[in-house]
C-alpha cells in the first residue's frame, strides 16, 4: 500500500468520525420526536420572552382550555396518524393553528385564539408529526409537515357548514405553511398567515448552530444529505420557490427584535410571494410574540386582512 493511499485512508476516517458521526448525531437529535412544550399556564414566566404579556397571555390560555372542543385525528399520506383539537362553533369559519418546533400548541396562539373565538369562529390547532400525540419519528422542519396541512385543509372543509379556512402558522408551523402555499387545491382555504417564517431549514439549522457556537459548518452539508435519504426532501430549498407560485393571500407578520428568526427571512419571503400579500413589521416583538406585542393595531390589522378575503359577503 502506497503513502498517498494510507493517507487517503486516514483522511477518510477522520471524515467519518469527525463529520458523519457528529452529523448523523445531530441529526437524530433534531430530527428526533419533541415533547410540545410545557403550556404557559404551568410555567414560572418570569424571565422570560412571555412575562410582558404574562397578565394577557396566561388567561387567554385559561380561556381556551375552558372551552368545549374534541380530540380529532387524520391519516397523513404516508399513514402516519396525526391529532388535533377542534373548537366547534358551528361557524362557516375555521381557523387552523399551526405551531412550531417543540411549541405547545394553544400556548403559540392563545391571543390570536381567544379573539377569533369570540368573534364565534372554530379553531383548529394540529399537533404536528413527531410531536405529543400525534404520530411520526421525523420532525421535518417544515419540509414533510407541508403534505399534512393539505390534508387538514379537506378535514377542516368537510366539518358541516365550513365555507372560510384561514392556516395561522408561528416558525416552523409558518415555513410548512409558505412550502404548501402553492399545493392546496382545496378553494375552501381563503389566506394564510405566516409569523416569523424562516426562509428554509438549512438556513436556520446554520443560525441556530451559530447562536449555540457548535461548529456546523462542515456538518450541514452532510445532514442535508441524510435528510435527503430519509424525509426524501431537501432542507436547503427555500420557501419561496413555492410562495412564487402560490395565488392564496398572505399576511406575513414578524418582530423585528425576533432572535432566533431574523426579519431578513420574512422580507424575502415577502418579496418571493406571488399572490396578494401583505407584510407587518413589529418594533421591539420578539419569536412569535408579533401579534401581542403589536396590540389592538396589528390584531386589527391582521383581521381586517382575513375579512377582506373571506367569502364573498362574509364578515369576521
Amino acid at each position: 500500500m502506497t503513502v498517498f493511499l494510507i493517507i487517503l485512508l486516514i483522511l477518510l476516517l477522520l471524515y467519518i468520525l469527525f463529520i458523519v458521526v457528529p452529523a448523523i448525531f445531530i441529526y437524530r437529535f433534531a430530527f428526533g420526536r419533541k415533547p410540545c412544550s410545557t403550556p404557559l399556564t404551568e410555567r414560572d414566566l418570569e424571565g422570560t420572552r412571555y412575562a410582558p404579556f404574562s397578565e394577557q397571555l396566561v388567561p387567554a390560555e385559561h380561556f381556551v382550555q375552558e372551552q368545549p372542543s374534541e380530540t380529532v385525528s387524520i391519516e397523513a399520506r404516508d399513514g402516519v396518524t396525526l391529532y388535533g383539537r377542534y373548537f366547534n362553533q358551528n361557524s362557516p369559519h375555521t381557523m387552523i393553528f399551526v405551531h412550531g418546533y417543540a411549541g405547545a400548541y394553544i400556548s403559540n396562539f392563545c391571543a390570536q385564539a381567544q379573539r377569533f373565538y369570540q368573534h364565534g369562529w372554530n379553531l383548529l390547532f394540529i399537533i404536528q408529526r413527531g410531536h405529543g400525540d400525534s404520530g411520526g419519528k421525523r420532525i421535518g422542519l417544515g419540509t414533510t409537515e407541508q403534505y399534512d396541512l393539505l390534508r387538514w385543509a379537506n378535514f377542516a372543509a368537510e366539518c358541516k357548514g365550513v365555507e372560510d379556512i384561514v392556516f395561522y402558522g408561528s416558525s416552523m408551523g409558518s415555513t410548512a405553511l409558505a412550502y404548501a402555499s402553492d399545493q392546496f387545491i382545496q378553494p375552501k382555504v381563503r389566506a394564510l398567515v405566516l409569523d416569523c417564517a424562516y426562509t428554509s431549514p438549512y438556513r436556520q439549522l446554520g443560525r441556530d448552530s451559530h447562536a449555540k457556537y457548535l461548529p456546523l459548518a462542515l456538518l450541514l452539508p452532510v445532514i442535508r444529505l441524510i435528510a435527503m435519504k430519509d424525509l426524501h426532501e431537501d432542507i436547503k430549498t427555500p420557501v419561496g420557490e413555492s410562495l412564487k407560485n402560490t395565488r392564496i393571500p398572505v399576511l406575513f407578520l414578524h418582530g423585528e427584535a425576533d432572535r432566533t428568526v431574523p426579519v431578513s427571512d420574512c422580507k424575502e419571503n415577502y418579496e418571493a410571494c406571488g399572490s396578494e400579500k401583505k407584510m407587518i413589521l413589529v418594533p421591539d416583538a420578539d419569536h412569535i410574540l408579533a401579534y401581542v406585542t403589536g396590540g389592538e393595531e396589528v390584531m386589527q390589522q391582521t383581521e381586517d386582512f382575513i375579512t377582506l378575503h373571506l367569502s364573498k359577503g362574509r364578515s369576521l
